[in-house]
């Protein structure tokens, strides 16, 4: 990321998609909208090294391993939003498309 805009548009999408996705449905049992910020911190951080929906789905195993049951965050686990990650980061030039 080169700007500082494209740090908060990757912030933006990188919170969209995990509070959309919701793992352990805290968010909708009425958690506090920053009960993940750390884990889209990490993933934000990965940003640079995303280059498909695979890295995507990668960076929120590691962010999400790293909180909480690892055995439930494995990178086959995260596809679905790594997906929509990777779709949404390339669809505001953040990176490059597969």
């Amino acid at each position: 990321m080169r700007t500082r805009q494209d740090f908060d548009a990757g912030l933006s999408i990188v919170a969209s998609v995990v509070r959309s996705w919701d793992p352990y449905r805290l968010l909708d049992s009425g958690a506090p909208p920053d009960e993940f910020d750390a884990q889209i911190a990490k993933v934000v951080a990965c940003i640079p090294r995303i280059s498909n929906a695979a890295a995507a789905a990668a960076a929120l195993s590691s962010a999400f391993s790293a909180s909480f049951e690892p055995e439930l965050f494995s990178p086959a686990q995260c596809a679905v939003p790594g997906q929509e990650l990777f779709a949404k980061l390339s669809a505001a030039g953040l990176v490059a498309s597969a």
